[in-house]
């Protein structure tokens, strides 16, 4: 047999040419898993960095600014290290959800390469994308007081459906309290304590989740932003005198003026009662029956105490559209109908008997007084907040529905109040008295109840079409009702008042 002696020389090079593809294997394998672990690092810092974004559009802050400070925190800072990070406001179709607004978050990175260099490539680009846009939030109910029992209670014979989730902040173990024939059900219910209390024939859909993280006021930036301007009434000078009509009358203008002895109505009206623009006081007392009386924008005083107007009778009341400051309540009682404007009212709204209020569209600024409506009032007004504050020489008072009223009201649909129907002024003092909110099964409330310094005593319903939420320091159902609070925010050109952010991408 004659041996070759070329097969040593062959062995040494194959051995050489698999050591060069050993070697670039192994260049690949560690160059890769470095892009790959950069990869992974870059789209979580993209992820984080859109919702975050997202969230603070959802806010009105600056969203650019947001997104790239959770990048820059998660390792990838604009113009560092080879890093360019893009944040954008994306208006995007198909498949995407309609009338929601977006963040875009792209990181690119140029990586140095080791062993890949010996194959000619000294660097590799890495880059990542995440889009986020907002949802609506995981709720409609929240009670934020931290450490109470009965932060939220439900009591009586209550049944309560509500068509989203409910929000429990105390970590006390009977936070979450309910007691009596009660059927509570929610889309979620979560509570920050370790448990809940239960008593009597009490059915739950679903069970409370226990020990979940406590939620801050979620509408706390929107409200600061959001709250109007009370300002504080300066009464007018008076002069002596006053002025009087009774009897039968046909038709009346009332001169403007303010006297110190008042203006006093009263008789059988056949015509109508004209109050031109201008300046009355001090008080407006109206006691007729039938006819018409209209009122024209102005300031309407007291003189340092009672009502500013009161209105007693039967007669149809209607206050045209313009500019009204009321230093004083407007007290209205009787039977009549009447037309409210938007304005503000220092001393509050006070309805009694079986009196019909339509509220005008608008903002009400209920400067001390509150709102306080007994008897068998009708109330009806769309568009509408009520602001409730206090002022200067009027002291706080609560909204207080607590006779037997039908009362239909909803929310503004745009604008900065969009979805605020009875507005409590945060900085009213934890503890002041509840709003009380109760209506007979015919009534809807449409709208945000915020009162997150204060309870909320409720009892009422959004309609089949509509949407009800509430956001209270402590919030309480009682007695025999039988409810639905829903979720239905397509009046809102804005959507649901309450957002969460996603990711979509």
């Amino acid at each position: 047999m004659i041996k070759s002696r070329r097969e040593p020389g062959q062995i040494l090079y194959l051995a050489a040419i698999s050591l060069v593809m050993l070697l670039g294997f192994s260049a690949l394998a560690v160059d890769i898993g470095i892009v790959y672990a950069t990869r992974r690092r870059m789209q979580t810092a993209a992820d984080a960095a859109a919702i975050a974004g997202a969230t603070a559009l959802r806010d009105g802050e600056d969203y650019t600014e947001s997104a790239s400070d959770v990048a820059s925190f998660n390792g990838f800072t604009n113009s560092q290290n080879q890093v360019t990070v893009t944040v954008s406001e994306p208006t995007l179709g198909s498949p995407y959800p309609s009338g929601v607004t977006y963040v875009e978050v792209d990181i690119t990175q140029s990586i140095p390469t080791y062993f890949l260099r010996t194959l000619g490539y000294t660097s590799l680009n890495v880059g990542a994308r995440a889009v986020s846009g907002a949802i609506a939030g995981p709720a409609c109910v929240y009670a934020l007081d931290p450490t109470d029992a009965q932060t939220f209670s439900l009591t009586g014979n209550s049944n309560l459906t509500a068509q989203c989730g409910l929000i429990d902040d105390s970590s006390s173990a009977s936070g979450l309290y309910l007691n009596g024939n009660i059927a509570l059900t929610a889309t979620t219910i979560g509570v920050s304590a370790n448990g809940f209390s239960q008593s009597g024939n009490v059915t739950l859909s679903p069970q409370p989740v226990p020990n979940v993280a406590a939620l801050p006021d979620p509408l706390a930036a929107r409200a600061q932003s959001a709250a109007p301007s009370v300002g504080a009434c300066t009464q007018q000078t008076g002069q002596s005198g006053s002025e009087n009509w009774s009897g039968n009358i046909t038709s009346l203008t009332v001169p403007a003026g303010v006297y110190n002895g008042g203006i006093s109505i009263s008789g059988n009206v056949s015509g109508t009662v004209t109050f031109p623009a201008g300046n009355y006081g001090n008080n407006v007392n109206f006691d007729g029956n039938g006819g018409r009386l209209v009122f024209n924008p102005g300031q309407y005083q007291n003189g340092g105490s009672g009502d500013s107007i009161t209105l007693n009778g039967n007669t149809g009341t209607i206050f045209n559209t313009g500019s009204y400051t009321f230093c004083g309540a407007v007290d209205i009682a009787g039977n009549s109908t009447v037309t409210l404007q938007p304005g503000k009212y220092f001393g509050g709204i006070k309805i009694s008997g079986n009196a019909k209020i339509i509220f005008s569209p608008g903002t009400y600024i209920l400067g001390g007084g509150g709102m306080a409506v007994t008897g068998n009032s009708t109330l009806s007004g769309a568009g509408v907040t009520f602001y409730n504050s206090s002022a200067t020489g009027y002291a706080y008072a609560p909204i207080a529905l607590t006779g037997n009223e039908t009362a239909n009201l909803s929310a503004p649909t745009s604008g900065t109040l969009e979805g605020f129907l009875l507005f409590q002024d945060p900085s009213i003092a934890v503890g002041s008295t509840a709003i009380s909110v109760i209506g007979n099964s015919s009534s809807t409330f449409d709208g945000i109840i915020y009162s997150p310094k204060t309870a909320i005593n409720y009892v009422g319903n959004s309609s089949g079409s509509g949407y009800t939420i509430l956001v209270g320091y402590k919030i309480a159902i009682t007695g025999n009702s039988n409810f639905t609070i829903g979720d239905n925010y397509s009046s809102l050109a804005n959507g649901a008042p309450i957002k969460s952010s996603a990711l979509y991408e």
